[in-house]
């Protein structure tokens, strides 16, 4: 009869490893002989197993912290940082090749980012592989996280491998894991084991996931910086863009004086309406891409919440870069700056409708148009010059609009009268600013009505009045004339109001009438018919 017994211990080292007793009772005989013969052959196999399980699970721990605490995870470098993963699993799995595999842009495929073969240490990049070639592996990608697989030539998932790329590559066995990312396979890492069929264990099929993690937050990190990169360029091209408009409206600004003193009305509507089309296509490719930036930013930072939900205690290489990056600061920030870069954006686009109504000065026939529309952008155009300065306090607006219908009207020459009119106003209002100042009198607010009303069924007014000096009645009588101007020489052409005059008596065969006195503002009076068949016919 035979006695055993066994005991778990454990070295210097920590390594564990069995020790058996066997004690025979009785006669020793054949057949006792025999049986501890199997027992301790039994317990020989069951250490040695151990003392294997033991080694592998010290190579997985060994190469799970080298991963860690590698900085060349956290590398600009993408592909160095992939090398590195495929390098440390080749030898925490002890497989002669690993690969690292992701799905192409139309999902028909898996394309070899990362060869690794041990044996030269080389690596390769760049064989493809199609669903429709491998329909069973890649439904099998679909379903299981780990492949696990012994005989590569009998198993379904991966017989078809067999004739083009295990038995040429000498490949008895595979381990493969799917790469999983926001709710989707993006790809899948690839252990290919040479020689005798391997029987892998569930702690190598543990391993070979984590090396899948470790690849994930590769690929998400470089999404997140290729997101950022793509953030920074779209606010470096709205930058450009908003100086360009800026630049655009300048140069609006000086060629409208040449061409109303050349009376050339049509050539400016064209600049404007290019200027607009050339502004919105970048604008909008822009603004296009605020929404996906948004859902990267917002996933990447939920991930970063996670991590921090689970991960309390990151190691000192995270900690300190956790650090050095303030990372509070910018996952607060980060939302902020898109969203200004939004607004921007938005402002942008008002403008460029703005320009594109206020350029409707070629059109050759009459339309029915909003006129508020038309007040509204050449408002917005004119922006600039009423919003606060050191040297004044900013021009108060009040619209005071009817529910009017929409007029026939030549739009763009209707815009050109009101932004004359406007321009005015607020230069009356700033010489009353610098008179209140010079005689450090309190300043008022410069205030700027805009009225529309509908007069009776055939007729409206437009009402713009300013409470700035006033004109005195000499130059009253005059301020039709052409040619004639009050303000200094390279300020005024004298073109403006005898334009206007023109557009609105002659053009639209309505009145314009200037109400004003010193001291008590000024009010231009414009009345024009809601139809013009009536004088065309």
């Amino acid at each position: 009869m035979i006695s055993t017994k066994k005991s778990l211990l454990y070295d210097e080292a920590g390594n564990s490893f069995i020790v058996g007793l066997v004690r025979l009772i009785g006669s020793k005989n054949k057949i006792e002989t025999a049986l501890l013969r199997e027992t301790v052959n039994k317990l020989e196999q069951e250490i040695y197993e151990r003392q294997q399980t033991e080694k592998r699970l010290c190579r997985h721990s060994n190469a799970l912290q080298q991963l860690v605490q590698s900085e060349k995870l956290q590398h600009d470098d993408f592909k160095i940082a992939i090398e590195y993963i495929t390098e440390v699993a080749s030898l925490g799995l002890d497989v002669e090749r690993v690969s690292v595999w992701l799905y192409t842009e139309k999902r028909l495929g898996i394309q070899c980012i990362d060869l690794y073969q041990r044996e030269n240490n080389y690596h390769s990049h760049g064989l493809e592989l199609f669903v429709c070639d491998f329909p069973n592996y890649f439904q099998a990608l679909k379903e299981e996280q780990v492949i696990a697989v012994s005989n590569v030539h009998s198993d379904r998932r991966t017989s078809e491998f067999s004739e083009t790329y295990t038995t040429p590559l000498g490949i008895t066995s595979m381990l493969d894991a799917r790469i999983w990312s926001r709710g989707e396979v993006i790809g899948v890492v690839c252990c290919e084991h040479l020689g005798v069929q391997r029987q892998w264990t569930l702690e190598e099929e543990s391993f070979i996931s984590s090396i899948s993690d470790f690849v994930r937050l590769v690929i998400e990190s470089r999404d997140r910086k290729i997101a950022e990169e793509a953030l920074r360029q779209s606010e470096m091209q709205l930058r450009q863009q908003t100086q360009q408009l800026e630049e655009a409206l300048k140069e609006l600004q000086h060629t409208q004086v040449q061409m109303l003193q050349n009376e050339k009305m049509s050539s400016l509507g064209q600049l404007v309406a290019g200027v607009a089309h050339e502004i919105n296509n970048p604008v909008n490719f822009i603004y296009g891409n605020i929404a996906p930036a948004h859902d990267y930013i917002h996933n990447l930072l939920n991930l970063i919440q996670l991590y921090q939900e689970y991960y309390p205690d990151p190691i000192p290489v995270i900690q300190s870069k956790i650090v050095a990056i303030d990372l509070e600061f910018l996952m607060e920030d980060l939302p902020k700056l898109l969203s200004s870069i939004k607004i921007g954006a938005e402002r942008i686009q008002q403008i460029v409708v703005s320009l594109r109504n206020f350029s409707r000065l070629d059109e050759a026939e009459y339309k029915a148009v909003d006129i508020h529309e038309g007040i509204d952008s050449t408002l917005l155009i004119l922006d600039n010059r009423l919003k606060a300065r050191p040297d004044r306090p900013a021009i108060q607006i009040i619209k005071e609009y009817d529910n009017l219908p929409l007029i026939e009207c030549y739009a763009g020459q209707l815009n050109q009268v009101f932004m004359n009119i406007l321009t005015n106003a607020i230069d009356a209002l700033e010489e009353r600013h610098q008179q209140q100042s010079q005689q450090k009198t309190k300043p008022s607010l410069g205030v700027i009505l805009i009225r529309t009303k509908i007069i009776n069924k055939n007729q409206i007014t437009i009402k713009i009045a300013d409470n700035g000096l006033g004109i005195p009645e000499k130059i009253k009588q005059r301020i039709f004339d052409p040619f004639f101007t009050t303000k200094p020489i390279g300020k005024g052409t004298g073109m403006g109001m005898s334009i206007s005059y023109q557009i609105v008596t002659k053009n639209h065969h309505g009145t314009i009438e200037c109400i004003s006195s010193p001291h008590q503002g000024t009010a231009f009076v414009i009345v024009i018919p809601l139809k013009q068949q009536h004088f065309v016919q």
